[in-house]
């Protein structure tokens, strides 16, 4: 759909190279940086309250609290740097009106209730969210656009504009008709 209503005007590209990375290096180091500021700030936010209250809390999310308190600090500096690394080589690619399309997750939905949700097991997670970080570490509008089905489960493309472009990305999913 978005090949034929574009045509002549995609151009392949790889993250990685636009931000200078090691293609070998896939898209890890948006979820290493995401993950890092993220749980940083979740603690820095909600720990206090956490240790006050000590509220009763579910394993899963005592566990992720616990992730989150114990994480290495120390990470924090180097994952801001890359955050504005990424930041400032996204803005100097993309123009005003360009789009990136990526898949919004790397595999099919998993069915409801077969995939634990447990954050340490397993590699969906940390695959999904290396692509589903991009547009939060970089700081650009994204849209999902849930276009087909594999399976009979939700298969989604992520446009993602430009930083500022939101109206112009939203302006593009009315234009495909799917907004």
């Amino acid at each position: 759909m978005l090949q034929r209503r574009f045509e002549g005007r995609l151009q392949e590209t790889s993250l990685n190279g636009v931000v200078g990375e090691a293609p070998e290096a896939g898209l890890y180091p948006w979820y290493e940086t995401f993950r890092t500021i993220q749980w940083a700030e979740i603690w820095s936010s909600l720990g206090p309250w956490v240790e006050a209250v000590k509220p009763e809390l579910g394993p899963r999310v005592r566990q992720n609290f616990e992730m989150t308190r114990t994480a290495d600090r120390r990470q924090v500096g180097e994952a801001s740097r890359r955050r504005e690394k990424y930041f400032r080589a996204l803005k100097e690619f993309l123009g005003p009106r360009d789009l990136l399309v990526l898949p919004t997750v790397p595999a099919p939905a998993p069915k409801k209730g077969s995939l634990e949700m447990d954050r340490t097991q397993g590699n969906y997670y940390p695959r999904a969210l290396s692509l589903t970080a991009v547009a939060g570490v970089a700081r650009l509008p994204q849209v999902n656009l849930p276009l087909a089905k594999m399976d009979n489960l939700p298969v989604g493309l992520s446009l993602i504009a430009a930083h500022g472009e939101d109206a112009f990305l939203l302006a593009v999913v009315r234009a495909l008709g799917l907004g």
